[in-house]
């Protein structure tokens, strides 16, 4: 019976040396893995975060730009089309019923 009991005991030391093994196997890969995930999360953040820093001047010097060559910021607005009832109709579908005068002029006869 001591045997038999030594001969079990062995047996259990050898799978828990195995299972030692795997779990430090996946302790590893689980570290590796949160790694990675850090490093993809940084790389799609920082972009997004000097982006939000730096391109807010760079984009006000050439709207500025565009300004000048459109003729000093005369843009289009929607109280020079006729308000929000002309977006509605074109939007609703109702045919735009109600076109203003100033843009009469350029429709084909």
């Amino acid at each position: 019976m001591e045997d038999e009991i030594k001969k079990l005991l062995e047996e259990n030391l050898k799978l828990t040396a195995e299972t030692h093994k795997m779990v430090k196997k996946i302790k590893s890969y689980m570290f590796w893995q949160n790694v990675w995930s850090f490093l993809k999360v940084l790389i799609v953040v920082v972009p997004i975060i000097l982006g939000i820093i730096y391109l807010p001047p760079l984009l006000k010097g050439v709207f500025q730009q565009y300004k000048s060559l459109l003729g000093g910021g005369v843009g289009l607005n929607l109280e020079n089309l006729g308000g929000s009832d002309l977006l509605g109709n074109l939007i609703n579908g109702n045919g735009g019923t109600k076109i203003p005068a100033d843009l009469e002029k350029y429709l084909p006869r």
